[in-house]
C-alpha cells in the first residue's frame, strides 16, 4: 500500500471501511438474499480492495490476484446487471418474458458496438493489457444496456420499490464514469494516477450512495420516476403499458 499515492492511499482506506459496513449493512437487513449478486459484487470488491494492505503492489503475485479478481468482478458485473433487469420488470411479466428473449441479443450487440473504438486504443500486447480492453468492452456494453433501462423508467411511470431505484442509479453512475476511464486510460493522454483517483472517488461516492439509500424499509416504499416532466399523462401511459404487457403475456402463453 505504501506504493500507492498518499490520495489513493486514503481513499482506499475509506473504500474498505465502507465496503464493509455496507456489507454487513446489506447482510443484517437481509438484502442480500433480494439482490444475491449485487452483494457477492461487494464482496469481491472488498475482498480486491485489501489485496494492496497485504501483498506488494511491484509483486507477481499483486498482478496475478489483480487480473484474476478483475476478470471475476467484470463478470459478475454482467449477472448484476441482469438482476437489475429482473427487479425492474417484475411487476411486469409480459415484457419480462419477452425481453428475456432477446437480452442475450441485446448484450451481444452491445459488445460489439462497445468493441468498435479498439482499434483508437493504445494498450500493451499483455496480459494486463488484454485486460483493460476486455474490461472496458464489456462495461461499455453493460452500460449501453442500463442506460436503455433508464430511458425506459423515465419515459413509463412504472411503480419500483425506493432500493431498486438506488441500486439503478447507483451501479449506472458508476459504470458510465468507470467505462469512461478505462477507454481514456486505453487512448494513453491522461496520467494513470489522476485516472486511478477519480475512478476510487466515483467507487466511494456511490458506495456511500447506498450505504445510505439502501435498507429494509426501500423495499416496501414505492416510487414512480417516468414522466415527472407531465405528471397529467402518467395515468394514459400507466394504462398503456399494462395493455402491452397483458398482450405479451397472452402471446407468450400461447406459445
Amino acid at each position: 500500500m505504501h506504493q500507492l499515492p498518499i490520495e489513493q492511499q486514503i481513499l482506499l482506506i475509506l473504500e474498505i471501511a465502507v465496503l464493509a459496513i455496507l456489507c454487513i449493512r446489506i447482510w443484517k437487513e437481509g438484502l442480500h438474499r433480494i439482490y444475491s449478486y449485487f452483494f457477492g459484487y461487494l464482496v469481491l470488491d472488498l475482498l480486491q480492495a485489501l489485496v494492496p494492505l497485504l501483498v506488494p503492489l511491484r509483486s507477481h503475485l499483486y498482478l496475478d490476484l489483480y487480473l484474476a479478481s478483475q476478470a471475476l468482478i467484470v463478470a459478475v458485473s454482467a449477472l448484476v446487471v441482469l438482476e437489475l433487469y429482473s427487479k425492474v420488470l417484475r411487476d411486469l411479466a409480459g415484457i419480462a418474458t419477452i425481453a428475456r428473449r432477446y437480452i442475450k441479443v441485446t448484450l451481444g450487440l452491445a459488445l460489439i458496438i462497445a468493441f468498435l473504438p479498439l482499434h483508437l486504443e493504445k494498450t500493451a500486447a499483455t496480459l494486463m493489457g488484454y485486460l483493460f480492453s476486455y474490461e472496458r468492452a464489456v462495461m461499455w456494453s453493460l452500460v449501453v444496456f442500463l442506460l436503455l433501462a433508464s430511458g425506459f423508467l423515465l419515459y413509463y411511470p412504472v411503480p419500483l420499490g425506493r432500493n431498486v431505484v438506488a441500486y439503478l442509479t447507483g451501479y449506472a453512475s458508476y459504470f458510465l464514469t468507470t467505462a469512461t476511464l478505462t477507454f481514456i486510460n486505453n487512448l494513453g493522454y491522461i496520467r494513470n494516477r489522476l485516472l486511478g483517483s477519480v475512478d476510487m472517488g466515483m467507487s466511494v461516492t456511490c458506495l456511500l450512495f447506498w450505504l445510505f439509500a439502501l435498507n429494509r424499509q426501500g423495499e416496501e416504499k414505492r416510487m414512480v420516476v417516468g414522466h415527472q416532466w407531465k405528471p397529467a399523462d402518467e395515468q394514459k401511459l400507466r394504462a398503456q403499458l399494462d395493455a402491452i404487457n397483458a398482450t405479451l403475456l397472452r402471446a407468450s402463453g400461447k406459445s
